[in-house]
This record gives structure tokens, C-alpha cells and sequence, in this order.
């Protein structure tokens, strides 16, 4: 199968060989740091295969809770419903940090197994290192043990953050946002809430200075201050074009559950190529020296290196 290389820039060496790797018909685990081009290889094998799905890793276990009463409860049924006609199936930012989610992916990588499924997954992650708390490395021990036995395991790391080797700007999506260091022009005719789970959460529309037109606007205290789940943002993402993040502290004052929010919501806003301008208090890279980091601060610093500077 032919797969079409991106137009805005050249694959390495590594990275074409990974492609190769992932263009056979072995279950496959790519893992790298942050910035690699791992995402970038699976769209454009998605875009390639269309009996695939695609799934990020955080909407995947958010589709599967969802979507569980619908079918008693039953993980065979649900698994079956979400595949589809699918006989791939693509995992973005592969990931183990709870232990329920470890349980029922060891299920699902041998339902897939049982059914000829074959699954490709990305991740900053080599195999050994998910679920890295020591209290809880053992839960993800069976999934471990499913992609060491099962999976073609390929390293795609070139030592170099491609994010940030991007010599044109994009006009739309999350690499056209800006991250501006001051505040945003907010207006309070158009303040209103908006209900997510059946809890209300204040939106504004806020004009950028270089955002086209404008875009819902919500400030750091109403989204990521208050517990809103990666599932809440990827509910509140249907839809909306561009998210402006106003009043967000320094980021390297942030406390621990803020600072997590934060980081999974540019995961979620990131994967959506939704457009985000953040107003902060300082630069995004003293998230590195919040006193309680989010999980996978690289992953979010590699990913706002894509917004310009203001």
C-alpha cells in the first residue's frame, strides 16, 4: 500500500523505516519522545487505510465508558461496536497511569487478538515503562507482557523535537494559536455559561490579535481550577473552532491537579487541531518547574512549542 509523505516536510531516516514497519501487518508499538513525529506517521497511515480507526488514547477510554450501558456492560459487545468493520485499529499517545484502564486493555488487546484485529500504537513510552508509579507498575504487567509477546517494538527517536523545526506558520488549527504573555480583550455582552455533565461552566467570546474572528474564551479558574475530566474537554471540544485560556497563572506557581488539567487539555485540544491562544502570566516553559509537574510534561511543552510567542 502506498502511503502519500507529507508535503510540509521530509521524513528522516528513522522515521521512514518506522513507517515501513507500521505499513506490514504486525501488531506495532512505536515509542519516542515527544515531538519524534510519531502522531504525524499515524494520520498519515489512517489517511492511507481507510478500513482503520483511529483513536487517541484518552477519547478511546472515554467512547468505552460511554458506551458500556449501551451494551450491559459487556466489553466483548462494546469493543465489537466501537471496531466496527475495522481490521486496524491506531492508538495515539499510548499510555498507562490508572489501574481500571490497564484492566480492561489487557482485554482489549486480546479481543482484538481473538478477532484478528490487527493494532498499531504510539507512545512516549517504551513497552517496560508504562504505568512508571511504582505502586501501580504491576497492574500494567498483562498489557506489558501482550505487546512485548505480540507487538513489533520500534525506538523512532532522532534526538531532535521536530515540532519546533517548522519554518511556515499555519493559518488554522492548534499550530496557528498564540501563547501571549499579558491578557486577553474579553466582552462581557456576549459572557454566558454552558452546561457540561449537567454542571455549568462560564464562556466568553474573546477576540485574539490575530485570531480570525472570534472564539469562546474561558478563563484558567473555570477550566482547568474546577474538576473537569479529559472526558468533560473532549465533550466540550464538539464543535468549537478555537478555545482562547485567559488568567492562567504562572505556570510554574501552578499546583499539582491544575497543572494536570492544564497539560490534558492540550492534549485534547492538540490531537482535535482545534486552534488554542493561551494569556499567561510567564512562558510556557516554566510548567517544567511547577513544584508538582503534570505526568508527561514533555509531551505538553513539545506540543506548545507549536503556538507562536506574543
Amino acid at each position: 500500500m502506498t502511503i502519500a509523505e507529507p508535503c510540509e516536510f521530509t521524513l528522516t531516516e528513522n522515521q521512514r523505516r518506522a513507517l515501513e514497519i507500521m505499513n506490514g501487518v504486525s501488531n506495532v508499538y512505536i515509542f519516542g519522545p515527544p515531538g519524534s513525529g510519531k502522531t504525524t506517521l499515524l494520520d498519515l497511515l489512517h489517511a492511507a487505510r481507510s478500513s482503520s480507526r483511529r483513536w487517541h488514547f484518552g477519547d478511546f477510554f472515554r467512547l468505552l465508558h460511554e458506551r458500556l450501558p449501551e451494551h450491559g456492560r459487556s466489553l466483548p459487545k462494546t469493543l465489537a461496536a466501537l471496531t466496527g468493520e475495522a481490521d486496524l485499529v491506531l492508538f495515539d499517545e499510548f499510555h498507562l497511569h490508572d489501574v481500571a484502564d490497564a484492566v480492561y486493555l489487557d482485554r482489549a488487546l486480546q479481543w482484538w487478538k481473538a478477532h484478528g484485529t490487527q493494532v498499531l500504537a504510539t507512545s512516549n513510552y517504551r513497552p517496560s515503562d508504562l504505568m512508571p508509579n511504582p505502586l501501580l507498575h504491576s497492574a500494567a504487567e498483562p498489557v506489558i507482557g501482550q505487546i512485548i509477546e505480540n507487538f513489533e517494538v520500534f525506538s523512532l527517536d532522532d534526538g531532535v523535537d521536530h515540532r519546533g523545526l517548522g519554518s511556515r506558520r499555519r493559518t488554522q488549527g492548534f499550530a496557528s494559536g498564540q501563547w501571549t504573555i499579558g491578557t486577553s480583550v474579553m466582552s462581557a455582552a456576549t459572557k454566558r455559561t454552558i452546561s457540561i455533565g449537567g454542571r455549568r461552566l462560564a464562556v466568553s467570546r474573546s477576540a485574539g490579535a490575530e485570531s480570525p474572528g472570534t472564539q469562546l474564551a474561558f478563563t484558567f479558574a473555570e477550566l482547568c481550577g474546577r474538576p473537569w475530566s479529559t472526558s468533560d474537554y473532549l465533550i466540550l471540544l464538539r464543535g468549537i473552532d478555537g478555545i482562547a485560556l485567559t488568567d492562567v497563572p504562572s505556570p510554574q506557581a501552578l499546583a499539582r491537579e491544575p497543572a494536570q488539567r492544564f497539560a490534558n487539555l492540550v492534549d485534547v485540544v492538540c490531537d482535535r487541531d482545534i486552534r488554542l491562544d493561551v494569556f499567561a502570566a510567564g512562558p510556557p516553559d516554566e510548567l517544567r518547574f511547577a513544584p508538582s509537574p503534570p505526568l508527561d510534561v514533555g509531551r505538553t511543552l513539545s506540543r506548545l512549542a507549536l503556538l507562536s510567542r506574543q
